[in-house]
């Protein structure tokens, strides 16, 4: 009769004789294994054992199940709730089995990005104007951002991951700046001005969400605080727009971040494909 399993991957051990410790590991790869995890990630590092063992949970089995898991995580929790030693708990792996499918956090991040913009991808009905099709393309970004805020840090940087779903979100609206007459840099920079956009007030809605979700004052509560400070100390005095900015609920401030974010593409879109044509020579 087989004693306990290995500690490591589950395999039977045989019974223990009586004499010395008992046996934990069922080969020295194993017992090496577990110490380098101990040593590198520290003792403490979570270990599930392997799939179909009691206890443990069901684990990835697949790469893109791993960055499934990843990607739940950041929508449920943020960004900074996103290692490689949580989504290895959340998969029921060891962080050891996570490192042979990505090389470090910053890959997990980027392949997470892959997942959920490979997912986006809708066809183009290039009968429409270059505007129909650009405003099309922001929304699309904007609809992204909302489902996922995460997203807006991983994308928003110098450095942004080059795989192929996000050169084909960067493609989609750089081609349609050239077909409506741009040359291929300023295409380019078309692109950027259109995504920083989206991405700026997208940043708005990302912040005011995190703020509720950390339990901090309403911004209506704030925002009537903040008006009786400057009409106190005179800060509204020639400053009409500011009684503009008033809503007196959390719906009513989703509802003015999207209006905003109308408002500012709408001329931005006028100004990139002026007579809703293409560029302006």
């Amino acid at each position: 009769m087989a004693g306990p399993g290995c500690v490591e991957c589950g395999t039977g051990l045989p019974p223990h004789s009586g004499r010395g410790r008992p046996r934990r590991y069922c080969s020295r790869s194993c017992q090496a294994r577990a110490y380098r995890r101990r040593r590198d990630r520290g003792r403490t590092a979570p270990h599930r054992g392997p799939a179909g063992t009691p206890g443990a949970n069901s684990a990835a089995t697949t790469r893109n199940e791993l960055v499934r898991v990843a990607v739940g995580l950041a929508d449920a929790a943020g960004l900074d709730a996103v290692s490689v030693r949580a989504v290895a708990s959340r998969a029921g792996l060891t962080p050891d089995r996570v490192y042979r499918w990505v090389r470090n956090r910053n890959d997990l991040l980027a392949a997470m990005a892959e997942q959920v913009l490979g997912a986006r991808q809708a066809p183009d009905d290039v009968r429409r104007t270059p505007r129909e099709r650009l405003e099309r393309l922001a929304h699309r970004e904007w609809s992204l951002y909302r489902r996922h805020p995460w997203l807006l840090a991983v994308l928003a940087r110098t450095r942004p991951p080059t795989g192929p779903a996000v050169l084909a979100m960067v493609g989609d609206t750089v081609g349609v700046l050239i077909a409506a007459g741009y040359d291929p840099p300023d295409a380019l920079a078309g692109y950027l001005a259109l995504s920083g956009y989206v991405q700026g007030m997208a940043l708005l809605h990302t912040a005011e969400h995190a703020e509720r979700a950390a339990g901090d004052t309403s911004w209506e509560s704030w925002w009537s605080q903040t008006f009786a400070r400057l009409e106190r100390t005179g800060g509204t005095r020639g400053r009409p727009w500011l009684t503009a900015a008033r809503p007196t609920s959390d719906e009513e401030v989703d509802r003015e971040l999207a209006r905003w974010f109308e408002f500012g593409l709408t001329r931005l879109l006028d100004g990139l494909t002026p007579g809703h044509g293409g560029a302006r020579r």
